[in-house]
């Protein structure tokens, strides 16, 4: 009866150790489930997330679709304020809309003068003296096409400046200039937009021979 003892106790302590293993595997089982449950919500969250981009997109793209008719219009009021190119016609620039100054002068072959080929009624810009005066205070689009000659004189750089002239106490002021290659022969564009006060006056200034059936500048008020 002593020596059955220790055989009991030995089983009683492999018992309680499978107990224990069947407990830890148990315990490991369920995190392991959790686990692979969190994993599986994580992406259904994801998936969701991905199908409300998805349909935040679509409802974006279907939004502009529908405004780019407005759009195309807006754009197309704006594009009457642009800078002619060469294959424009050289008449002056229009804002739709309104009735702003606006006066445009060329030079006629074999004339030493500038002529004003377009201009406003009554309006505050008028030509004097080969140069714009302005007679009112305002905000002014000041724009230059020159067309240099294709057999310059000299090899030089070529200079297109628009300027104040001197005026009420005040010196003579450089606006806008383009200096260009001695091998420029297409036309050229110089613009900017200035405030003039009553009284102030713009003259153009050209260092090279230019064609003159392609040549022109002037001024438009811009309100």
């Amino acid at each position: 009866m002593t020596m059955g003892k220790p055989f009991e106790s030995d089983a009683c302590f492999t018992e309680r150790q499978q107990m224990s293993l069947d407990t830890e595997s148990a315990t490991r089982s369920r995190m392991e489930a959790q686990s692979r449950s969190s994993q599986k919500y994580l992406l259904l969250q994801v998936w969701c997330g991905l199908l409300t981009l998805a349909l935040v997109v679509m409802a974006a793209l279907l939004t502009s679709v529908r405004t780019k008719p407005a759009e195309a219009n807006v754009a197309s009021l704006e594009s009457d304020f642009v800078m002619p190119t060469d294959d424009s016609p050289t008449t002056p620039l229009k804002l739709s809309g309104s009735s702003p100054s606006f006066i445009q002068l060329i030079k006629s072959p074999g004339s030493k003068s500038w002529q004003a080929e377009h201009r406003c009624e009554s309006c505050s810009l008028d030509l004097r003296d080969d140069s714009i005066y302005c007679n009112q205070t305002s905000l002014y689009f000041l724009y230059a096409q020159v067309t240099f000659s294709r057999h310059p004189k000299k090899n030089v750089t070529k200079s297109v400046i628009l300027k104040r002239n001197a005026s009420f106490g005040l010196s003579m002021k450089i606006l806008v200039e383009g200096t260009f290659s001695p091998k420029t022969e297409d036309s050229v564009w110089v613009a900017k937009i200035v405030s003039l006060i009553m009284g102030e006056s713009i003259s153009l200034y050209i260092t090279e021979d230019f064609l003159t059936e392609s040549t022109f500048w002037g001024a438009y008020q811009l309100h």
